[in-house]
């Protein structure tokens, strides 16, 4: 096996970004020896702290997607939602991205009594907030859960009492804001509910042997009250435990798989020996993806530009590692963070996928978007560019995502991301497909991403063309999926504006710019043009639809982003 690479500046983006140094936005009070840095640093801590302890990322998270066009996080068919109180009197809606309105509870009412009666309001989600170090996710519950006409889980039918969502933070600071977000109700009840107990059967073959799988396969029937396969998936080899089955309507998750000890023992016996991977849907996609078009298949040559943890390097050498007699495929697993690099190579030798396979994952400590050309010339069959992200796609199963969340931290991670898919297209063969995902639904992050890599190729003096492509035909028959989106908003943190917006209360609020000028007049220094979107004539030739958008309440999941991005020459 090569010998690893190592990055000796290793860094974690995310938490730079966080810090909002990846653009180098707070980095310059480092380099001018600022003798107010001591201070600085406490004002930030501080601010963090009240941040979090405010329930501030819940109302400003409601605030940006919100003002998003339908398509980022609802359906662009979608009806307007009238549970909880939220009456929908009027709506417009549009696929390009027209803005919605909806007139709520509290019409009539003087702008004084509105702030009033919201100041009362957010009293329980603040307390909420405090808490939520310790809320269980198993209090959450997914008892009487239906889905609608537009596949997304309706809300009107989640309960009220004890058990229900309607004790979480979001759904909490969701009641308080119904009278602009309303339509946001089957999203954020989804999102309060824990995420559904997930697993893959590996492929047979080397990776598992035939007896184990079968074996596995009759001990999950006799918990097929609990978890089953998809319907969606015909090989059968994915599971997700079914709602209103599991101590009084909970859904069966991470959290409470203890409470049936056999079924736990069958999982983690099945994890240690090889023979399942306990795996997101979203995160099982990118390879399913690149496999269903031909671009991972035996002996194929990938990179993993951001393999950390390393679920989808695992997916992926399965199917790579498998032994034709003729071709050896190998897989570049990849991570800037050396500690993140250290814990992947843990999770393989924890995975009991046998050495035979796991000898093909040559690992290396590279800055992804700086990430070296193969010293034999060849460039890759494939890359999985699941790049750095703001991860508000995973906040069923992460608690600390939300309290933390403004959209500062996408907007800092925004072109590094660029950087790193721009990077990716440079290093595949022609015919190659470049798998571009995210674990986040914002725009900033996602589409505008794809939009700035593609069009950078476009204007290039290099003879290169690439194109999006379809959702694979036949992959997932059933499986709901949306579209990318050709309008978004690109917003910024108003900490400061608690006086004149009845939405912000003492949490500030999220202002909409149209552009970068418009945003740097404003004092937003980490605005770049590449977050908005391409200008008309640019856009319609990137055929973004193409992308695809995973939302939580469509399929019981995470949320989730992915594009394919094939190389024509």
């Amino acid at each position: 096996m090569p010998k690893r690479r190592r990055n000796v500046n290793s860094t974690n983006p995310l938490s730079d970004a966080r810090r909002g140094v990846v653009n180098n936005t707070s980095a310059s009070s480092h380099s001018s020896g600022d003798k107010r840095l001591p201070q600085l640093q406490v004002e930030k801590k501080t601010n963090d702290l009240w941040h979090r302890k405010s329930g501030a990322g819940y109302s400003l998270f409601l605030q940006y997607y919100g003002g998003q066009p339908r398509g980022v996080v609802v359906a662009t068919c979608d009806r307007g939602d009238a549970s909880d109180g939220v009456t929908s009197d009027t709506a417009t809606s549009s696929l390009n991205g027209t803005k919605k309105t909806v007139q709520a509870d509290g019409g009539g009412m003087s702008r004084a009594a509105k702030k009033r009666q919201k100041k009362r309001a957010r009293t329980l989600p603040m307390e909420a907030a405090v808490n939520d170090a310790n809320y269980s996710t198993t209090n959450s519950s997914a008892n009487d859960v239906q889905v609608n006409d537009t596949h997304e889980i309706d809300s009107s039918t989640m309960t009220t009492g004890e058990g229900s969502t309607s004790t979480h933070p979001l759904v909490l600071a969701f009641k308080s804001q119904t009278t602009k977000h309303g339509h946001l109700s089957s999203f954020v009840h989804t999102l309060a509910t824990p995420l559904p107990l997930t697993l893959r059967i590996r492929k047979k073959n080397q990776s598992s042997s035939c007896s184990n799988n079968n074996d596995l396969e009759t001990i999950l029937k006799k918990y097929s009250n609990h978890i089953a396969p998809v319907s969606y998936d015909t090989s059968k080899q994915i599971y997700q435990s079914i709602a209103k089955t599991h101590n009084n309507g909970q859904v069966l998750s991470k959290s409470n798989l203890g409470t049936i000890p056999d079924l736990k023992k069958t999982i983690v016996n099945a994890s240690t020996n090889g023979t399942i991977a306990r795996q997101e849907i979203g995160s099982m996609l990118p390879v399913l993806c690149l496999h269903s078009i031909g671009a991972i298949t035996i002996g194929s040559k990938v990179l993993d530009m951001c393999a950390s943890p390393g679920s989808k390097t695992l997916q992926a050498i399965e199917i790579i590692g498998q032994d034709d007699g003729k071709k050896k495929g190998r897989i570049i697993a990849n991570d800037v963070h050396i500690g993140r690099l250290n814990s992947l190579k843990e999770a393989v030798s924890r995975s009991g996928v046998p050495d035979l396979v796991t000898n093909r994952i040559t690992y290396t400590n590279y800055d992804a978007s700086t990430f070296p050309p193969p010293k034999s010339g060849k460039l890759f069959n494939a890359i999985i560019c699941d790049v750095p992200c703001s991860g508000d796609g995973t906040i069923r199963k992460d608690k600390h995502i939300l309290p933390l969340w403004t959209p500062r931290t996408g907007n800092e991670l925004h072109i590094l991301q660029v950087k790193i898919l721009i990077r990716a297209l440079e290093l595949v063969n022609v015919g190659g497909v470049v798998c571009f995902s995210t674990c986040s639904l914002n725009p900033v992050e996602d589409e505008a991403v794809v939009a700035a890599a593609l069009l950078k190729t476009m204007k290039s003096t290099e003879r290169v063309k690439f194109e999006l492509q379809e959702w694979p035909e036949n992959l997932l028959l059933g499986f709901v999926h949306r579209p990318g989106i050709m309008e978004w908003k690109v917003g910024f943190y108003n900490h400061d504006n608690t006086e004149d917006d009845e939405e912000s209360d003492d949490f500030g609020s999220i202002a909409f710019c149209d552009d970068e000028e418009e945003a740097k007049q404003c004092g937003h220094a980490d605005a770049v043009a590449t977050l908005w979107p391409p200008k008309h004539g640019d856009i319609e030739k990137l055929h973004l639809n193409r992308c695809v958008r995973l939302l939580p309440q469509d399929n019981d999941t995470g949320g989730f982003f992915l594009g394919l991005i094939k190389r024509l020459k």
